[in-house]
């Protein structure tokens, strides 16, 4: 038999903290990607996943204080995180490029 679902609503400030880590996250990535876009305008756009490199091994390496964040679950904490920071990063980056 499958478990039934917690029928208590999820902790509203677990909630919050992930949200502002994932906007933290956010806005790193909107800078990184602002100041790629101005400083080096000839950047393509295959080149972009280079830049953001040391973000995702400095994520990997220093994911611990981030954890309790999530519930503990790894998987859960590198998806947002980096989710929310190749969003900020080519929503500045884009953004920048057309303007």
């Amino acid at each position: 038999m499958d478990p039934e679902p917690d029928p208590r609503p999820p902790d509203r400030a677990a909630a919050l903290q992930q949200a502002g880590a994932a906007a933290v996250a956010a806005l790193l990535g909107a800078a990184v990607g602002g100041a790629i876009a101005l400083r080096l305008p000839a950047l393509g756009f295959e080149w972009t996943g280079f830049v953001m490199l040391p973000f995702f091994v400095l994520m990997e390496t220093s994911m611990g204080p981030f954890l309790p964040l999530f519930g503990g679950d790894r998987n859960r904490a590198r998806f947002s995180l980096a989710g929310s920071f190749v969003a900020g990063f080519y929503a500045a980056w884009l953004g920048f490029r057309k303007a």
